[in-house]
């Protein structure tokens, strides 16, 4: 899941100091506002932890701190799935009752519809295993806009949904608690825009109507939500206003300050800005309002395979990328510890290599890199001397990428970093004609195995043609041999070997140079002294929404507020 353990005093909800009362309104401040909303085209964790208070799915993840979160729990099913037929055939039953915003009740064919959106093009932004995993039709199928439905998804009546897939998965339930399979209801997405910015709720919360041009959206509560059918969403707040602020230090001054409605606040996808990370840490107070834990994720830089197609030229950028000053302007080792895989640690697919020599010099090797680019030169196919690297629009982000500029100089390399557009970013580094030769990225896996990360950012099925979407394989990688490799360990029933088989193909591509990993970050997210049950979900590597609530529920909301 495109991005963007160890925990402090108050990091879990639990603790006596963070009782919740029902009502009042949250603040929460974005770096930018959500790329999607509409379930189908979500592909990046912020608005997967975002989609979760509107739309449900099959299974959910636990609400709750440490280990727990990571823990799958059934959600619109009444349990975690029936597979059968050597796990290529999953069976689930939908739970009674559940409805609409619009008091419509959910059904088996909502879900079915739902899941056939994924293969129509419009949702290719979105991540890709309904097309990697489902069974396709005889003529490959389109979506449901063609008025054909797809065969491999069923419903054997309409509360039970059967699923065939293409290769046996036995942890397809995982799966399946991605926003893309949640129920869609047929003709309320007729305009595709608007339903990205209001899609119709099943969770506690329904979007409040808002103009297109807004910095902030407000999600309220949907009175045809039970909590007696949904045993994760805690739905505290009546109100949760949404606020965009890149300015990531004046947000923390603001809650540090801890004056107005920044007692309600809380940042969720920007750690604490780097200027006041010591102070922050280090004092009793302040820290006891900090939620942090690893964020289980990997940040990179992916490189554009079709525009750097020499293999020596891209081992040459990974070679000069000094990755100790990098993580030094976002805050030194604190932030996290240096990458050298696409695989994070904490799962067991990870695989230890330093192809690039990265923790025995963190500050790059300028020698190797130049050997690699005067090889290149006299092989006739000399590399760029100057490359583009994409950023999103954030003076924070472009502070770091700035360390870029210094190590790739010192090697004959000039850096033009294109601050892209904040909100459509990832849209724009999706497509294969955006001419960058480089762009900033981070991974949280969808669920925990190797499987989850190597395809959807490497399977060659997906890159598409300039002015499509190529999900987020953003090194637009089209290699036979490893799309074999990732057949070959999807088929693998046992577990253990399919672990091995993922880590061997993460030190290939390290091997290929399409990727830089950067780090694997740490989240450090600061709130209000009236925020409570704030913790570092696994799942999206940030606050969990579905936990959050205030101590005391009549302190109001400014959405400018002190921090803006």
């Amino acid at each position: 899941m495109t991005l963007l353990g160890v925990a402090s005093a108050c990091d879990s909800a639990a603790d006596a100091n963070d009782t919740i009362t029902q009502g009042g309104t949250l603040r929460v401040v974005l770096p930018a506002l959500p790329d999607h909303l509409d379930p189908q085209k979500i592909a990046a964790a912020m608005d997967a932890n975002i989609s979760r208070l509107i739309s449900r799915t099959l299974t959910t993840y636990k609400a709750e701190p440490g280990t727990a979160s990571s823990e799958l729990v059934p959600d619109l099913a009444t349990d975690l799935g029936r597979p059968s037929e050597n796990n290529t055939v999953w069976e689930f039953k939908l739970r009674e009752g559940v409805k609409w915003e619009d008091g419509t009740a959910v059904s088996c064919q909502q879900l079915k519809y739902g899941v056939e959106r994924n293969f129509a093009k419009v949702f290719d932004s979105g991540l890709p295993y309904a097309e990697l995993m489902l069974a396709d039709n005889a003529t490959p199928y389109e979506g449901p806009y063609s008025g054909k439905e797809l065969d491999s998804v069923s419903c054997e009546d309409t509360r039970t949904i059967k699923f065939r897939l293409k290769q046996p998965a036995g942890d397809f339930n995982y799966t399946v608690a991605l926003s893309i399979f949640s129920p869609s209801m047929p003709g309320a997405d007729g305009d595709k825009d608007a339903y990205d910015m209001r899609p119709l709720a099943t969770g506690p919360y329904r979007v409040e109507p808002r103009q297109k041009d807004a910095k902030s959206f407000t999600l309220v509560r949907n009175e045809h939500w039970s909590s007696s059918l949904d045993s994760v969403r805690k739905a505290h707040p009546d109100k949760i206003v949404f606020v965009v602020d890149s300015n990531d230090p004046a947000v923390t001054n603001g809650l540090i300050q801890d004056q107005g409605s920044d007692r309600n606040t809380i940042m969720l996808q920007t750690n604490v800005a780097p200027n006041f990370l010591q102070q922050v840490i280090n004092d009793p107070k302040l820290s006891q309002r900090v939620a942090q834990g690893p964020s289980g994720a990997v940040r990179y830089f992916a490189i554009n395979t079709q525009m750097v197609k020499n293999l020596d030229c891209r081992k040459a950028l990974a070679y000069a990328f000094n990755k100790r000053k990098y993580r030094q302007a976002m805050g030194g080792s604190v932030i996290g510890d240096l990458a050298t895989s696409m695989i994070p640690p904490n799962l067991a697919a990870h695989a230890k290599f330093d192809h690039y020599n990265t923790l025995t010099d963190s500050d790059g090797d300028e020698d190797a890199a130049l050997k690699l680019i005067d090889k290149a030169k006299k092989d006739g196919s000399p590399c760029p001397e100057k490359v583009k690297v994409a950023l999103p629009d954030n003076d924070t982000i472009a502070r770091y990428v700035k360390t870029m500029v210094d190590a790739y100089v010192r090697v004959g390399i000039k850096v033009e970093l294109n601050r892209l557009p904040a909100q459509t970013y990832f849209g724009l580094i999706a497509d294969i004609g955006h001419g960058n030769h480089l762009v900033y990225a981070g991974w949280i896996p969808d669920w925990a195995n190797g499987s989850a990360v190597i395809p959807p950012l490497f399977d060659g099925a997906l890159v598409k043609p300039s002015g499509e979407q190529s999900g987020s394989n953003y090194s637009f990688l089209n290699d036979a041999d490893i799309n074999k490799a990732m057949a070959d360990a999807m088929a693998e029933d046992d577990l253990n070997r399919q672990y091995k088989l993922w880590g061997e193909i993460d030190s290939r591509l390290s091997e290929m140079a399409v990727t830089i990993p950067v780090l694997y970050p740490k989240s450090i997210r600061m709130y209000g002294s009236n925020v409570a049950g704030a913790f570092i979900h696994s799942q999206f590597g940030a606050p969990d929404l579905a936990s959050l609530g205030l101590k005391d529920p009549s302190i109001p909301v400014d959405v400018t507020s002190s921090g803006s």
